[in-house]
């Protein structure tokens, strides 16, 4: 696999000898977050056959330019892959093309292959059955997700729709709307393979017109939907689902052909900020974006963005694109990445709990070596959730990580009771997804509907019971220890020795978040032992879920963290940091008290 950059946008290409090639069009916002890493699956073994693939990002999406607030997103989008086919032609010398879209691609791809002579073969996966169709699950997203935090908010009302914390403008949703099924679009491929999530008379009679109308059509169901979109986190890939799209594209794709010249990426460009994606190498290469400030640096010091849980190295709402690009733009380089076995990145040769294994911390070291060979001899570390731990646990070896930001972090130290706690939390999310839809509580007056209502009643009882006896569990038992009794826990004999160190740390918490309790775990009744450490910032966001779905508190996340790593104001002068002082109970407009209990890890 080699990076690429065109068309303001980043690109993936995994290589092969065939003389036809494959573009993949994506999904978009939280779904793209779920379904990152199978897609990425997909075209490496689509890839191993030797077909090359190129995956992209849509304007205003992923690591592209440009803001998802954008009003003429579907044009946009629709003309991205276009450029996306002419890239891979020209960095391939590939003859045709074949479209994979999901979710939003399977819209969108077939406004692309009527335009072109270049396509006749189109992969449709789990294709909407309409744009308005479309529309509506997003609706129902943003209110299952987004719904109580826009309830509480003070942020300005947005002109549109906003689900996980991705928006899209009144303009783009209407543009949407207009859509067609991709069924609806007859005689746009002469040779289609469809895998709708079920197969429903409305679909077989669209496939009957479709056939009727001269294409080969081929139709299987997408089994493993609902547990590969339940969270990125808990997503399971849906392996029969990548074999049967392998199984079809490679055969069709052709013999060998002749490499077109290789060429280095070029820098994607903006007037405060300059990017690249990088591979670094290593027994799992990991993929990242290294972001850069388009004027002179204010400092020797990059900072190295780590993922939260097992969402893709953009970020939850894209929040680590915006941070990395706001670092920049007050003069500070970052990198994000995915580790080993998450977004984009290879998995590791070694299987393990790869979100909390401590292995995973050489991997974090790999990247700060890489920042260095760019000439940054310290590097800060930040992470959320799971990426908190990382940030931790690498700090701890390598003396050129000068600072850490831990945001929301649920595990300082892993140990069994954390590994059930997640099991049980994945296997509730992947079984939630399965499930039908809860009837309204008005209707639990049947008795069918009040068997459903006692029995969602009783799992979220057992799992209260079982989430408070984990943490009595972890509360508990370290309490026995001889030795914290006179030097502390082992977390905190390790905080104090970053403190010592010079190591400089802020903790960032929502307020009411699982990781307040973490804390306390560690450092007694609201982390005073942690907050009393020489530089040592704590800060509280009174408005926020754990992943900072609201805007506002990205916001302040983000501004915190460019004080904090030394940036530059906008009038160009340095922002003095505050470590070494607490800052707790902090309301900040737009900020709320919430949890949705979401991409835990």
């Amino acid at each position: 696999m080699r990076p690429l950059v065109f068309d303001r946008t980043i690109g993936w290409l995994h290589e092969g000898d065939a003389r036809e090639g494959v573009v993949i069009a994506g999904a978009h916002g939280f779904e793209d977050l779920c379904s990152r890493r199978f897609l990425t699956q997909l075209a490496r073994s689509i890839a191993a056959r030797g077909v090359p693939v190129l995956q992209f990002d849509y304007p205003g999406c992923g690591d592209a330019a440009g803001d998802h607030t954008l009003q003429d997103g579907v044009a946009r989008w629709s003309q991205s892959i276009d450029r996306a086919v002419d890239g891979l032609r020209r960095e391939t010398g590939v003859d045709r093309v074949t479209l994979v879209g999901f979710r939003l691609g399977a819209l969108l791809a077939p406004l692309t292959a009527v335009r072109r002579e270049d396509v006749d073969r189109m992969v449709l996966l789990a294709p909407p059955a309409s744009g308005k169709a479309y529309v509506r699950e997003l609706a129902g997203l943003a209110a299952m997700i987004d719904g109580r935090n826009a309830a509480a908010t003070e942020e300005p009302a947005f002109d549109g729709l906003e689900a996980a914390g991705f928006r899209m403008s009144a303009q783009t949703l209407a543009d949407l709307r207009d859509l067609p099924g991709p069924m609806a679009c007859e005689s746009v491929a002469t040779d289609v393979l469809a895998v709708p999530r079920d197969v429903t008379p409305a679909f077989a009679r669209a496939a009957e017109r479709f056939q009727a109308a001269g294409t080969a059509l081929t139709l299987t169901p997408f089994g493993g939907y609902a547990a590969l979109m339940c969270d990125p986190t808990a997503s399971l890939v849906p392996e029969t689902v990548i074999a049967t799209c392998t199984d079809w594209i490679a055969p069709r794709a052709g013999s060998e052909r002749s490499h077109a010249p290789m060429r280095e990426p070029a820098w994607l460009a903006h007037e405060t900020w300059r990017e690249r994606p990088i591979l670094i190498e290593g027994e799992a290469r990991m993929c990242g974006v290294f972001c850069r400030p388009a004027a002179e640096l204010a400092s020797d010091e990059a900072v190295l963005i780590l993922n939260s849980g097992a969402v893709p190295h953009v970020g939850w709402a894209r929040q680590n694109v915006d941070m990395a690009r706001a670092l920049a733009a007050a003069g500070i380089a970052s990198l994000r990445i995915d580790l080993p076995g998450l977004g984009q990145s290879e998995k590791p040769a070694v299987p393990g709990v790869f979100l909390y294994d401590r292995r995973t911390r050489h991997d974090v070291v790999r990247a700060v070596d890489w920042l260095a060979g760019e000439g940054f001899s310290r590097a800060g570390v930040i992470g959320l959730c799971s990426g908190a731990f990382q940030a931790f646990q690498a700090a701890r070896i390598d003396p050129r990580i000068r600072r850490i930001t831990m945001i929301n972090p649920l595990c300082f130290a892993w140990n069994a009771s954390y590994a059930l706690d997640m099991t049980v939390w994945k296997a509730y999310e992947t079984s939630k997804a399965a499930r039908p839809a809860e009837p309204a509580v008005a209707e639990a007056e049947r008795p069918a509907s009040r068997l459903r209502h006692w029995r969602t009643v009783t799992a979220k009882a057992a799992r209260r019971t079982v989430r408070h006896g984990l943490e009595g569990v972890k509360s508990t038992l370290p309490r026995f220890s001889p030795l914290r009794l006179v030097a502390g826990s082992p977390v905190e004999r390790s905080m104090r020795a970053l403190s010592e160190r010079g190591v400089e740390v802020m903790i960032v918490v929502s307020k009411g978040d699982l990781s307040e309790g973490e804390i306390e775990r560690h450092f007694g009744p609201e982390g005073r032992r942690l907050a009393a450490m020489p530089g040592v910032t704590m800060r509280t966001l009174s408005r926020a879920d754990h992943t900072l779905t609201p805007v506002s508190a990205r916001r302040n996340v983000t501004r915190w963290l460019v004080a904090f790593s030394g940036g530059r104001s906008a009038s160009g002068e340095g922002v003095a940091n505050r470590a070494g002082t607490r800052t707790s109970g902090e309301t900040f407009a737009g900020d709320r008290d919430a949890k949705i209990g979401r991409a835990a890890g």
